[in-house]
């Protein structure tokens, strides 16, 4: 998809001055605006043709909730990525729509504008992986059929095309199954792991792993989460690999050098949403050759992913933890 191509985004609200407020937040943005007073009313712009890549619904409005209209957005068009506005007081029925009814994620009432635009920006590039995916999808039925119309000359090169293609197709299903697994929120440390299981089968490496950012700003020198990777970063012998851990963390444009040790090779990437910089993923294999470019871009996708929900997981602890010192307050009062 041309990266010029201007993705439609529809606001849902019963509030105009709310409606009023997102249009005028997106209006420097390389986006088409749409807006909806209801549910209904947003229905029937789905009925008469318009395609948002993301729709973005209030939790609560007279007649449809936000919910029940997103339930019924996606039946009309599948692939666009749904996200709802919520309250403090509707917390508990926004999780149940993701967990239960395919929403991308909720968003907190205030919003922060800045966390808003970083939203809708994943979840444009999450609704342009599913498109490519199925263009690819496509691409690689046509040229296998393609292949029996080939002469032997031809052969090869087919091959090496198909193969890269389906390359591409496991590392976009792989980031969607961890999309899908976003989609509820979950422990951390489950979180982390699921991702490498990920990484460690779609790349196909000898091992990798997390490490988190400590208080000191600093890499934690035990792995967060691991795969056949039993590496400490306080060891003389990975001081080079504490180093470039300790660079992706602090720098904006770290690179990605191959790292040599032993017998293995080694690459770290940033863990970052936006400003928010949560640790690294370090990913090594067999040999001494670099890594792949194309399996190089896997791993920077799979390490924004687990960004997001690292930045979930915080975001949920740090709400269980206002809810818990809210309770306590009542139960002083």
């Amino acid at each position: 998809m041309s990266e010029s191509t201007t993705r439609t985004i529809l606001f849902v609200d019963d509030e105009k001055s709310i409606l009023k407020a997102l249009r005028r937040i997106f209006l420097d943005e390389n986006y088409h605006v749409l807006t909806a007073g209801s549910g209904q009313e947003a229905l029937d712009l789905l009925q008469t043709g318009e395609k948002p890549a993301v729709i973005i619904s209030d939790q609560r409005m007279p007649g449809m909730g936000g919910a029940e209209f997103l339930s019924k957005a996606k039946k009309i068009l599948p692939d666009t990525i749904r996200m709802v506005l919520t309250g403090y007081a509707d917390i508990n029925a926004a999780m149940e729509s993701i967990n239960q009814g395919g929403i991308y994620r909720y968003i907190l009432k205030p919003w922060n504008d800045e966390e808003l635009k970083l939203s809708v920006k994943d979840a444009v590039l999450m609704f342009d992986l599913i498109s490519q995916n199925k263009r690819l999808t496509m691409e690689l039925e046509k040229n296998n059929l393609a292949l029996v119309e080939l002469n032997a000359s031809l052969e090869q090169k087919v091959a090496e095309r198909t193969w890269a293609l389906r390359q591409i197709i496991r590392e976009l299903e792989g980031r969607d199954r961890i999309q899908q697994y976003l989609m509820e929120v979950h422990p951390l440390d489950e979180l982390l792991q699921t991702i490498l299981s990920v990484v460690h089968e779609v790349i196909n490496i000898s091992g990798c792993a997390f490490f988190l950012q400590a208080e000191d700003g600093r890499p934690d020198p035990s792995p967060a989460a691991a795969i056949n990777f039993a590496e400490r970063l306080d060891t003389d012998n990975h001081q080079v690999l504490a180093e470039a851990v300790q660079q992706v963390m602090t720098t904006e444009e770290p690179g990605n050098p191959t790292i040599r040790i032993g017998q293995y090779s080694y690459i770290a990437v940033p863990v970052r949403k936006g400003n928010k910089k949560f640790g690294a993923l370090v990913v090594k294999k067999d040999g001494e050759a670099p890594f792949q470019e194309n399996k190089l871009r896997g791993i920077i996708s799979f390490a924004n992913q687990a960004a997001i929900g690292i930045h979930d997981c915080n975001f949920q602890e740090n709400f269980d933890n206002i809810e818990a010192s809210l309770d306590d307050v009542l139960a002083a009062i």
